[in-house]
């Protein structure tokens, strides 16, 4: 479901179109939260890197992606090169929840990335741990329209027999987790079914 077909589709929408307006209104809410030219992000779940490869043309310093998906990160390096920022951005395969790697960066992002995970927590605790500054991320809102266009989603995903799955995860307790981390999470905008949330870190550390 994410292979090479999908990262071509993402790569043409992103030379095409540039990033979707939700991740652009993400950016935008993390611009007062760092000082992007002395930034480093890292970016969970990142796809082709969108994200990171706009961050990198606005002025940060070094992004490294991360991915599950091989395909992701090759189409990443080479969207990277295209745009010029290939020498300030690196790309790991693997899932960011079990990473290794406990490098800690000023910012980690993570958008459409918490409703892949049936373990939101395992996640948001991972981007707590490596995030100095702030956590910016995307996820679907909790309203009735919401939970029945997923569960109507799931259930296709189940009847073509894919095992992935969509989650509506309680945007509360993600909040509760964070702050219990030492961040501010608080939501900055909804856009149609997503819901923008920055947590910047009360204490820098």
């Amino acid at each position: 479901m994410f292979g090479e077909r999908f990262a071509r589709r993402e790569a043409l929408r992103f030379r095409s179109r540039g990033l979707p307006e939700r991740a652009e209104r993400l950016i935008e809410a993390v611009r007062p939260l760092v000082q992007l030219h002395e930034a480093t992000v890292l970016e969970g779940g990142a796809g082709v890197g969108g994200i990171s490869i706009e961050l990198l043309r606005r002025g940060v310093r070094q992004a490294t992606v991360v991915d599950a998906i091989p395909a992701a990160i090759r189409t990443a390096r080479q969207l990277a090169e295209e745009y010029g920022v290939t020498h300030r951005m690196s790309g790991v395969v693997g899932d960011f929840a079990e990473m290794d790697d406990e490098t800690v960066h000023d910012l980690v992002v993570l958008d459409r990335v918490v409703c892949c995970y049936p373990d939101w927590r395992a996640l948001l605790e991972a981007a707590a741990t490596r995030a100095s500054r702030a956590i910016a991320f995307t996820y679907p809102r909790s309203a009735w329209w919401t939970r029945c266009g997923v569960s109507a989603g799931n259930a296709a995903l189940w009847m073509m027999r894919r095992r992935f799955r969509v989650h509506v995860h309680p945007p509360d307790q993600m909040h509760a987790l964070l702050r219990s981390h030492g961040f501010a999470p608080r939501v900055t905008e909804r856009l149609g079914a997503w819901e923008i949330c920055v947590a910047p870190r009360l204490v820098h550390h």
